[in-house]
């Protein structure tokens, strides 16, 4: 197994909790992994810095260039399920998963639908599309706060991550139901 010196910088920044101004600093460990990559995410459990909020990145201390996050998974079609509501909704996926739940991407008539789905069977639950601004709004009667799920780039067309990393959204082996219609 190959050793890696990782360098490990937080950039300045403000502490989130007292909105004190935190300076830069930085770490190198050696790491004994496999690739730089997996050196860069061993890294992260050995270093002795604290972030606060501030921006984190990771170097190759031998040759100085930055050791950037892994390019996202190509999208892919899926149908998903959202606990509580009928019915499935065609979307796109990356594989990628939140607290264990699927993270969806669908394109604006079905993010439309999903938003009034959950608001129908939500008490008290609201939702808005806002053309100018490009974003779905769902209003939380529990929080009493409004969400946005803001347009992201799909290829052709935008998608939007309705209860992305926020919902417990389960990905379906099934063809869509009556609700992705």
């Amino acid at each position: 197994m190959a050793s890696h010196r990782i360098k490990i910088v937080c950039e300045a920044g403000t502490d989130p909790f007292d909105g004190t101004q935190l300076d830069r600093a930085e770490e190198v460990l050696e790491v004994d992994a496999p690739s730089l990559w997996e050196a860069r995410t061993a890294a992260t459990r050995q270093m002795a810095l604290s972030p606060m909020g501030r921006l984190l990145k990771f170097y190759d201390s031998d040759t100085g260039k930055e050791i950037a996050s892994r390019p996202p998974a190509p999208l892919r079609e899926a149908v998903f399920a959202l606990d509580g509501l009928p019915g499935t909704y065609q979307g796109f996926t990356r594989g990628e998963s939140w607290n264990g739940f699927a993270v969806p991407y669908f394109l604006l008539p079905v993010a439309k639908r999903v938003a009034s789905d959950i608001a129908a069977h939500t008490s008290k639950g609201q939702w808005a599309y806002e053309a100018a601004e490009d974003v779905i709004r769902t209003f939380d009667p529990i929080e009493g706060e409004w969400e946005e799920w803001r347009s992201t780039p799909g290829g052709e067309a935008p998608l939007y991550g309705v209860g992305a990393r926020a919902w417990t959204w389960e990905e379906k082996l099934c063809a869509p139901g009556p609700s992705s219609d």
